[in-house]
């Protein structure tokens, strides 16, 4: 049973770097196959098609991005700020470093309106739990109003996945570096906060 799951997650790996290489709409069975050191048959046989098989990795893909986010929103030995900063890091440095993953994530949202995707789905949940901590985080803060500054940065940082560098904006700022992400995170609380 472990060689099963071994290479199952061997494949789920293999797709994501093929999304990353390729994008999600270039994907093709043969190149996961290539990119696992498998065969295809063994792709049908863990996953009845190419459709599943990039479910069950967004799904992966999104898990762990949730988990992540919602384990710094729980950390109260860091401050609300902090918190709301790790965050946008977080999501900021992930569409650095996994662009196409990003997008995949987006892309039935985006290229066929389908906001009830699970990408997309993931995406709100994250950022109605935020306006919910926020708003406990405030309490005299107008509600309305807290919602409105996240959904701001919330739509910058959704854009920056899709098209990053697409605005110019000073070089401490763009998304080419970690570092520039962190900057841009402070940034964006800092707006929040205001």
């Amino acid at each position: 049973m472990a060689e099963k799951t071994t290479t199952k997650r061997i494949i789920l790996e293999a797709v994501v770097t093929c999304i990353e290489k390729y994008g999600i709409d270039k994907l093709t069975t043969r190149k996961i196959a290539e990119e696992a050191g498998t065969n295809i048959a063994s792709i049908n046989y863990h996953f009845r098609s190419k459709e599943e098989l990039i479910t069950e990795t967004l799904s992966m893909t999104i898990k762990h991005m949730t988990d992540d986010v919602n384990a710094t929103m729980d950390d109260t030995q860091q401050p609300f700020e902090k918190r709301l900063e790790d965050v946008f890091f977080y999501l900021l440095d992930g569409c650095l470093r996994f662009p196409g993953i990003s997008t995949a994530h987006l892309y039935k949202a985006i290229s066929e309106k389908k906001y009830d995707a699970m990408g997309a789905q993931a995406i709100r949940n994250v950022f109605d739990r935020l306006v919910k901590k926020a708003v406990e985080e405030y309490p005299k803060r107008d509600a309305e109003e807290i919602r409105v500054r996240l959904s701001q940065i919330f739509s910058s940082i959704l854009f920056s996945m899709l098209a990053p560098n697409f605005l110019s904006v000073p070089k401490k700022f763009q998304l080419t570096s970690s570092d520039n992400a962190r900057r841009l995170a402070a940034s964006y609380v800092e707006t929040f906060i205001e």
